[in-house]
């Protein structure tokens, strides 16, 4: 071992002390079986039981058998060994393993001060504020659980939640590495990790001149051979047991269904106060009136939910806890307030993946559901390209239906009112009057409600 800053006169007169200490060590210690530190015991605290715990490929270690218990969670939902150790692979270069709940920018191994279930806050990176977290480190943490949640310690919720990400089109077949445009069922089916792994970049989606490929196949090899993979063939009926549908579906992946039969299809769907949330009133718009936050018409505001009663601040991050792009977007006011507004059995939803026309068909995927032509407040909306007048879609959230059909809505990236397109700024937002006649073509709606959620209590109108 070298010491650069230390001379070798030193290293030789400390020499015989450092012989003595080690010979003292070894007389009280009883022997060298009490070094072995293949056993994985946490209860000494010498150095090198330390770095074992953070080795993975260390039998008995806490990292390893943080990575075999995310290998065991994807192998008994029926996928193959070699596709599980191909995620073992990916991922170890992404949170790792010697925390399972590694918040992003903290590096060490201590949990009380690099892990979320700690109270450890994420360090977000260059062009997002709000950091990510877990085995996958999901940006923004938000999306998978608070800080200080004990969740963050389940591997197999971790895996769950990636699962129904993937059935909620949270899956790009073309940005599979190795140009097999693989879907994850035929991930799941895979024999060799060393492909298994390239083909994870369908869901990771990271920068590929960041993406060290050849590391990530030798991980995935390593994991492989030492938790057996190639004893674990695919299983069919595992994978449709966990993921539902039946042997050609690709992406049902099952999910708690609630009951409907209590669900009115009335926009006041429970929670909320003011009239924004109650159909009725009549006002005197038509088309194309639409406003900038602080314009709103004074006999629109009692319509009008108020993004910032459910904890979203206005031109800063705070409170857009699910944010689908880059802050400035349509998608991100869509996906932060949908988030905020509803809730059920205290948890939030989330859904931060598709363009803007694909928006509440991905919301509807999310609880295996399907839109509706007709809006309610508190709904998601999207609107087709030719709708919208992009390629890209559009979507906001149903403020409220007046007596005569027509909605107010709340969007950002609409004209330049909001949103960075216009160069009106990130986290921002503003209202649109829309007609009955213009979102009965290229428009569709999903109410949470139907899932079993509700408006928070919060959700008030702006005045």
């Amino acid at each position: 071992m070298k010491k650069r800053h230390l001379g070798c006169l030193f290293s030789i007169l400390l020499l015989p002390f450092f012989i003595a200490v080690v010979v003292i060590i070894a007389l009280f210690a009883g022997g060298e079986e009490s070094c072995d530190v293949s056993s994985g015991s946490t209860s000494s605290a010498t150095v090198s039981t330390v770095v074992s715990n953070t080795d993975w490929t260390h039998e008995g270690s806490k990292a390893y058998n943080n990575a075999k218990l995310v290998f065991d969670s994807w192998v008994s939902k029926g996928l193959s060994g070699a596709a599980a150790s191909g995620i073992i692979g990916w991922v170890n270069s992404e949170g790792g393993f010697s925390l399972v709940d590694r918040a992003e920018g903290h590096y060490g191994a201590d949990e009380l001060t690099n892990g979320l279930s700690s109270g450890v806050i994420p360090i977000g990176g260059s062009g997002y504020s709000v950091g990510g977290g877990g085995i996958y480190q999901f940006t923004p943490y938000t999306k998978f659980a608070e800080v200080g949640s004990s969740k963050w310690l389940d591997v197999d919720a971790q895996n769950t939640f990636v699962a129904k990400a993937i059935l909620s089109g949270d899956w790009n077949a073309s940005m599979d590495l190795t140009g097999g445009n693989h879907s994850f069922k035929q991930m799941a089916q895979m024999t060799d990790p060393k492909q298994a792994t390239l083909v994870w970049q369908a869901y990771e989606r990271g920068n590929t001149a960041h993406i060290n490929q050849s590391q990530k196949q030798t991980d995935a090899q390593t994991a492989y051979v030492m938790f057996d993979g190639g004893s674990y063939a695919y299983d069919e009926s595992k994978y449709i047991q966990a993921f539902g549908g039946n042997s050609s579906s690709d992406s049902d992946y099952k999910v708690s269904m609630v009951s409907t039969s209590n669900c009115s299809s009335s926009s006041s769907s429970g929670g909320g106060n003011g009239s924004w949330s109650t159909d009725g009133g009549t006002v005197s718009y038509g088309a194309y009136n639409a406003w900038k936050k602080d314009d709103l018409p004074d006999d629109l505001k009692q319509y009008a939910l108020d993004p910032e009663s459910v904890g979203l601040n206005y031109r800063d991050s705070k409170g857009w806890n699910a944010i689908a792009y880059s802050g400035g977007q349509c998608t991100d006011l869509s996906a932060s307030l949908m988030y905020a507004l509803w809730e059920k059995d205290g948890s939030h939803p989330t859904m931060t993946v598709g363009a803007g026309q694909f928006v509440a068909k991905n919301w509807a995927s999310r609880f295996l559901d399907t839109t509706s032509d007709s809006p309610t407040a508190g709904a998601v909306f999207s609107q087709t390209p030719a709708s919208a007048g992009n390629g890209d879609g559009h979507t906001g959230v149903v403020s409220h239906v007046f007596a005569n059909g027509d909605i107010l809505v709340v969007e950002q990236n609409y004209a330049d009112l909001s949103g960075e397109n216009g160069g009106f700024g990130k986290y921002t937002w503003s209202y649109r009057y829309v007609p009955t006649n213009q979102y009965t073509s290229g428009w569709t709606f999903y109410d949470l409600s139907q899932a079993g959620y509700k408006i928070v209590d919060s959700a008030s109108s702006v005045n």
